[in-house]
């Protein structure tokens, strides 16, 4: 009986081990896999910025938000004095003062795929 108990236990340990390896592998699957939405009015450039981290979009010195947000390429947040770039290209949107709002550095992918068409 001891016997039995034991290969059950372990029976049951090997296949949870197995269920939780397959579900982490999906999720990491699906992440790389995530395509990014863009809004409708997004729109196209390329970043460079200052050493005074101010943002230069296609060669023009631009004013952002205070709540300005920029994606990384693996859609992680990063903040304006992390960033040291020239000629990336990026997805960005502006709020109605033409302040910058949002940044999205592209991958190669994203960077040849066409904008989003506006209805």
């Amino acid at each position: 009986m001891g016997v039995s108990m034991l290969n059950n236990k372990s029976l049951r340990l090997t296949v949870l081990s197995a269920v939780i390896a397959f579900l982490g592998m999906m999720i990491n699957a699906n992440a790389m896999q995530m395509e990014r939405q863009f809004p409708i009015d997004v729109k196209r450039g390329k970043l460079s910025t200052t050493a005074l981290a101010e943002l230069v979009i296609d060669g023009k010195l631009r004013q952002h938000t205070p709540a300005l947000r920029i994606y990384s390429e693996d859609n992680l947040t990063l903040t304006l004095a992390s960033v040291d770039v020239r000629n990336i290209v990026i997805n960005y949107v502006e709020n109605e003062f033409g302040e910058i709002q949002k940044i999205w550095v592209l991958t190669a992918e994203e960077a040849r795929q066409a904008l989003p068409k506006k209805n």
